[in-house]
């Protein structure tokens, strides 16, 4: 199930979804409470673990992401997804992929063909197999935001996530 880009939990708005490995459950919650952002749900499977957390800051005024260049350590790896980066402007989701402290790539659901990160085309193949992006590309369809998913969690082999 891919549906979840659309509401990770339900009565939790602007809910980020971090796959990691290579690093601790309790080192990523550590960071994300030194980084004032609440820890919602979590799950370890045998290759990636799962991390959902509020989008925003509880502090007032602290809008920024989530700094994950401090929450990815050496040997560490995060797939994120900002489901709902803002639901009063109906901006679509983003995905960034992290590895030993580094922004492979990233890019809004809004324009694949804008991707950025060290290797912004590091799932160019995908995207493209999906007819996301590229001649074949169909950006009218209802389920855009579901293929995306679907790619990028078949490319680093993510466990399956339901929503309750």
């Amino acid at each position: 199930m891919t549906d979840w880009i659309h509401g990770a939990l339900p009565h939790h708005e602007e809910t980020n979804v971090v796959f990691f490995r290579g690093l601790s459950l309790d080192a990523l919650t550590r960071g994300l409470l030194d980084q004032r952002r609440m820890p919602l749900a979590y799950g370890k499977g045998t290759d990636w673990g799962l991390m959902m957390h509020d989008m925003l800051s509880w502090d007032s005024g602290d809008y920024d992401l989530a700094d994950y260049r401090q929450l990815c350590p050496d040997g560490g790896e995060l797939v994120v997804f900002v489901t709902e980066p803002c639901l009063v402007k109906a901006h679509r989701p983003w995905f960034e992929y992290y590895r030993d402290g580094n922004l492979l790539t990233d890019f809004s659901f809004e324009n694949l063909d804008s991707r950025g990160g060290e290797e912004p085309d590091l799932l160019l193949p995908v995207l493209m197999a999906a007819n996301l992006i590229g001649p074949k590309a169909d950006l009218y369809r209802d389920d855009n935001e579901e293929r995306t998913v679907k790619a990028i969690a078949g490319f680093f082999s993510l466990p399956e996530l339901e929503t309750p």
